[in-house]
């Protein structure tokens, strides 16, 4: 389910659209167009490329747009038949006027991302416990 990025928006409604425009999501080479919002009044935009990727193991993203950076899921066996998947994401900024108020709004920014982190954990918790 975390894989099949194309359907984030049907789950994770802060992800507003998410279109594969080149490649399966999944292997070397795609990249995947972005858009999220939280409840702050702005959008990001970015495009994800895959740089590496092991099925089952893992999985190293290139961010690029209004976020810069990457992102990495990686997967392993936490007990039989169980499997742990956690996801590192280190990016920064680009839009100049968000990067300029981000110091006078930092609370309400870590805010933002802390609520629409939890939606998403909310709305995949369900498909994934059982």
């Amino acid at each position: 389910m975390v894989l099949d990025i194309e359907r984030y928006p049907d789950w994770w409604k802060n992800f507003r659209r998410v279109r594969i425009t080149r490649g399966d999501g999944k292997s070397v080479g795609s990249v995947i167009e972005c858009e999220v919002r939280g409840s702050l009044p702005y959008s990001l935009r970015y495009a994800l490329e895959v740089k590496e990727a092991e099925q089952y193991r893992h999985i190293l993203l290139r961010s690029t747009g209004d976020l810069v950076g990457t992102g990495r899921w990686k997967f392993s066996e936490a007990e039989p038949s169980t499997v742990k998947a956690v996801y590192y994401w280190d990016v920064a900024t680009t839009n100049p006027i968000l990067n300029l108020v981000a110091p006078l709004a930092k609370g309400a920014l870590a805010r933002n991302h802390e609520q629409v982190m939890a939606k998403g954990y909310a709305a995949l918790r369900p498909h994934v416990e059982g």
